[in-house]
C-alpha cells in the first residue's frame, strides 16, 4: 500500500504535526493531536485530509481513531507554498524584474 504524509495543524495548540496514510483510505476519523490530544473530526477520501468535518454522531460511520507520534510536532509549516499562488512566484518575479537595478 502507498502511504503519503500529510501535514495537520492543529487549531486548538497550533502546532503543526504529520500524519502517514495509506491513499486507500476513505471515511470518517478522528485524529488526534500528539501535543495537546485535541481531536479533529475528518473526512479522509483517497489518503488526503479534507476540510470535511464529521461530528461525533451515531448516524456517522467512525472508521478509526488516528493519533500520530508525539515527535512528529513543531511549531511551524514545512510545506512548501505553491509557486502559482503568492509566495515563491512572486519573489521570483521581483527578483527578476527588479535585479537590474540593484
Amino acid at each position: 500500500m502507498d502511504k503519503i504524509k500529510v501535514e495537520f495543524l492543529c487549531t486548538m495548540c497550533h502546532k503543526y504535526f504529520d500524519i502517514k496514510l495509506n491513499m486507500s483510505l476513505d471515511g470518517n476519523y478522528r485524529v488526534h493531536c500528539p501535543n495537546c490530544g485535541h481531536i479533529h473530526y475528518r473526512t479522509v477520501k483517497k489518503g488526503m485530509i479534507t476540510d470535511v468535518r464529521f461530528t461525533d454522531n451515531p448516524k456517522d460511520v467512525l472508521i478509526e481513531d488516528l493519533c500520530p507520534m508525539k515527535s512528529s510536532c513543531r511549531d511551524t509549516s514545512q510545506e512548501k507554498p505553491r509557486d502559482s499562488i503568492g509566495g515563491n512566484f512572486l519573489a521570483q518575479l521581483w527578483k527578476e524584474k527588479f535585479s537590474a537595478y540593484a
